[in-house]
Order: structure tokens, then sequence, then C-alpha cells
């Protein structure tokens, strides 16, 4: 190989790393030039419970990209002093505006209730309330029972379904993985499920069925009796078959009759009947006595 041909190919290889080196520049400076925009989320610093007043230490600032924030956020501490948390917030969620109670409202229950609806509460036990596991934001079903003359349910009906749980007790927070033994539960209900509450209660006994999280399926309610219990059954004796009577044979007629003597002799015999038939005067004529 001849130096011109040595010389060509060593131009050909200082032009080949010539534009690699160009295209790695060039897109080294188009990387730096996309800037993610970002913006400061003010967020929780632990875990904010229902009715936690916010405090400086509970939240802190973060940058997120901006596009990934939601709507209602805040910036700074200043923005949510002295609002207390509506709904839980777990470490590191945006604090929202829709998740805190307006600035001076009073905490508790009346905060919870939303616009147009009621709060009810019911008196529960073991058996009608679950167990005690009924907590706050749970959903259950009302069911009414009635009960008959002996004090055994004869009849079961469910009147509401998938309304909210308030409180339990006194309680308006869901505790971790634990029940609450209340007497009350307290639920989220309109003007007019309360009239059908106040009714039923009157009627017979109120129980609650809890629903699963995402269940929210209504049903035809249908009333269902329950299972017959032992039923009492007096004997009694069979009452003999009846008897035949027999006729009564009517009595012959009294016949009244004055005879008429003529002499010694018996003559003639008159019936002072109206109904019986004049006897023939020579057929009824006896002979005398006499020989």
């Amino acid at each position: 190989m001849n130096s011109k041909s040595l010389a060509m190919l060593g131009l050909a290889a200082l032009s080949g790393l010539g534009a690699m080196y160009g295209t790695s520049q060039m897109l080294a400076k188009n990387r730096s030039q996309v800037v993610i925009e970002t913006q400061e989320v003010l967020v929780a610093a632990h875990d904010l419970k229902v009715e936690e007043v916010l405090k400086p230490e509970y939240v802190k600032v973060v940058s997120m990209p901006k596009a990934s924030v939601p709507a209602g956020t805040f910036t700074s501490y200043k923005d949510v002093e002295d609002r207390w948390v509506l709904i839980r917030t777990l470490e590191g969620e945006p604090i929202l505006d829709r998740k805190l109670a307006p600035k001076g409202s009073p905490a508790g229950l009346v905060s919870r209730i939303h616009s147009g609806m009621r709060a009810f509460t019911l008196e529960v036990n073991e058996h009608t309330g679950v167990s005690g596991f009924i907590l706050p934001d749970h959903r259950v079903d009302v069911v009414l029972s009635l009960q008959g003359q002996n004090g055994r349910p004869e009849e079961a009906e469910t009147i509401l379904q998938d309304i909210p749980v308030l409180a339990s007790g006194q309680v308006f927070t869901r505790p971790d993985d634990r029940s609450i033994q209340s007497r009350t539960v307290t639920l989220e209900v309109s003007p007019e499920q309360v009239d059908i509450l106040v009714a039923a209660r009157i009627r017979g006994s109120l129980s609650l069925a809890l629903r699963g999280i995402n269940d929210h399926l209504r049903f035809a309610s249908v009333k269902r009796n329950p299972p017959p219990g032992p039923v009492e059954v007096s004997v009694k004796p069979a009452e003999p078959p009846p008897v035949a009577k027999l006729p009564v044979p009517k009595p012959e007629p009294v016949r009244r009759y004055v005879w008429i003597y003529r002499g010694l002799q018996q003559s003639e015999r008159i019936s002072l009947d109206k109904d019986d038939r004049e006897p023939s005067r020579d057929d009824q004529a006896f002979p005398s006595s006499n020989p």
C-alpha cells in the first residue's frame, strides 16, 4: 500500500471521529436544554389523623413536577395555619384544601356532616353492631326486625342500604386494626331517611349489617320471615258421633163422646169433637143390658 492510500485512510478515520464527537456534543446540548418545570408543594411530614390541628412540624415543603401537582395544594404553612384535618392524610401526600376543615370551623361531628344531610344515632350492642367492627367511614345496611307476641322475631326487612358511618360512640376517626366497643353508631342520612328510621325504631328493633369497602350494590328490599320456632299443640279429645234421633209417635187424640139413654137402653153416642165424623145413630146403638 502506497503512502497516498494510507493518507486517505487516515483522513477518513479522522473525519469519522470528528462526526461522532460533534453528534455527541449536540445531543448533550439538547439534553441540557430539556428542563422539567417543578413547583413547591406542602406535604405531610408524617401520617395526619382526622381532627388533628396542623402545626409547623407536621408539614414540609418539597419540589414536585408541575404537571403532577394536584389541584388545591399549598406552598407554605401560613396557608394552612390553625386548620385541622378532615380526611386522613398519609406521609408524603400533598396537603389538599378538600382534606382540611374550613378555617375557624369547630372540630367534631358537625363539620363532617355534608350539606343537606343529617346525623342520626342508633343504639347498638355486640349483636346489632357487628361486635364493634363498625367504624367511622364504613358503610352499612339498616335492618328492621319485628317481634311477635311471644317475643320471637316474626319478620325482617332491610330498610336502608349503603349508609355512611360518621362516628362510633364518641370516636370520629378510624383506629388502626382494632374494633371499638361502643353503645351507639352515628349515621349520615337524608331528612327522608330520618323519618324512616324514627318510624322503624318505634315498630321494632334495628340492626346494622357491615358492607365491604367497595361494595355499593343496592338490591330490592324484600321482607323475610325467620324459620318457625317450636309450635305448641294442644290435644283435644274427639267428639262422639251424633246420635240419630228416632221420631216420637204422635199420641192418639182423646175423643169425647156423650151417650144417650132411652129408658134403660143405650141408644145413641154423640161426639163432642168438631173434627170427628158423626157416627151413625143406628151403628152406635147398643143392645139393652136387660135380658
